[in-house]
């Protein structure tokens, strides 16, 4: 589905003949660069998360470099692995698409926020940070974890606004209790979440909550307004909705989900041109906004269309755990579980047979691979179900 903005449609064709000049993407597309143009956009094959990462076996960036090393100025690393280099131009345009986001879900010069997500290695709390600097606001970078100390800031600096993962939202406001605070705005991001989360937020606690939706190798995609009714897409990106299954170009329904492929203009050390999110949303809303964006607005992620899901912010990839208890000499049958307890998520990766490794090490070696806690069990069978990811959670879809 392509944009209106003819200058949208010009930025996506420039930055495909960028990326066909590339090792990579001339072997995967087999197309002359100045083929490409807004009328054949569609021959230009969709890029998937398991090519990125399998590419990167050999060659870190996979081969889709268009500058010379010594020009990067960061590089992430997210599990896969999938290694993210940027620009010092490409960090200054994504970081002006975050502070906008941002200030869109309502932060600005008089806030100090607590920026609970992970420092290292990944990009989102970096941009969110460097995003919030940008918009004057006071920042305490408190990253992950730690409960009790995020809530002892809170009430005694006088935080004002939180970025959190919403199942840390919650844990958070919980552990907050009745303590006085000046806790009055939170930003969403980085997992599912149920329907009713926001409201019930709100509503017990107190805190109006805006969603945020990033993808990791693209950053800021969508985010909601003062309103609060949708996450409005960003118009300087090429957003394409596609049906999960055909990869052909579709658009979304109740019941008939369609999964959101994003080219973007911004980072163009490593450009990335339709890629497959594997998130899935079922409502695009084109009804005015009364804030004044335009722009078409998606109502939350309701699921993914592939293996790899998000636990915590942090993509979980089979392949990654098979290849890390191969490391271990573990080539038995296993499975991945992912649940949410007391509203948070966990995950357990359990192992056919009997234990040939100690535990905390392979629970170790996974939770370094993954960047995040991991159980390990060893059992007499693997429960029913196929595939490695067995995704307990469900989710409230109205």
């Amino acid at each position: 589905m392509w944009q209106d903005n003819a200058d949208v449609r010009s930025q996506a064709v420039e930055i495909a003949r960028l990326a066909a000049t590339t090792r990579a993407y001339a072997a995967e597309w087999g197309l002359d660069a100045e083929s490409i143009t807004p009328e054949t956009w569609e021959a230009v094959p969709l890029l998937s998360k398991e090519r990125l990462i399998s590419a990167a076996t050999d060659d870190p960036f996979g081969g889709r470099l268009t500058v010379q090393p010594a020009d990067l100025a960061w590089v992430f690393a997210a599990p896969g692995p999938i290694y993210m280099p940027y620009t010092a131009d490409d960090m200054r345009r994504v970081t002006t698409a975050y502070a906008r986001a941002l200030g869109s879900c309502g932060f600005g010069p008089a806030d100090i926020v607590d920026q609970t997500l992970l420092y290292n290695w990944v990009i989102a709390a970096t941009m969110v940070d460097q995003a919030l600097r940008t918009l004057g606001c006071a920042i305490v970078p408190g990253g992950p974890g730690a409960t009790d100390q995020h809530a002892e800031v809170i009430a005694r600096v006088g935080v004002t606004g939180v970025v959190a993962m919403p199942s840390f939202l919650e844990h958070l406001l919980k552990t907050l209790g009745d303590r006085p605070h000046s806790l009055r705005k939170a930003v969403i991001m980085g997992e599912l979440s149920d329907a009713g989360a926001k409201q019930r937020i709100s509503d017990t606690y107190g805190v109006t909550v805006r969603e945020f939706y990033g993808v990791g190798d693209v950053g800021a995609v969508a985010y909601e307004c003062e309103r609060g009714e949708g996450m409005h897409l960003r118009s300087d990106l090429l957003i394409e909705f596609v049906n999960p299954e055909t990869g052909e170009a579709s658009s979304p329904t109740k019941g008939s989900p369609c999964e959101i492929v994003v080219t973007d203009f911004a980072r163009q050390a490593m450009p990335i041109v339709r890629l497959r999110s594997g998130d899935l949303v079922d409502e695009i809303i084109y009804d005015d906004c009364g804030c004044g964006n335009s722009a078409p607005r998606i109502s939350r992620i309701v699921g993914r269309a592939n293996d790899i899901t998000k636990v915590r912010g942090m993509f979980i990839v089979p392949s990654l755990i098979t290849r890390t208890l191969g490391t271990m000499g573990i080539d038995s049958e296993h499975c991945v579980v992912v649940d949410r307890q007391q509203g948070r998520d966990e995950i357990e990766v359990l192992i056919s047979g009997a234990p040939t490794v100690d535990i905390e090490l392979v629970s170790t070696a996974l939770e370094r691979a993954m960047r995040i806690r991991t159980a390990v069990r060893f059992v007499e069978s693997l429960p029913p179900g196929e595939g490695v990811l067995r995704d307990l959670r469900r989710f409230e879809h109205h």
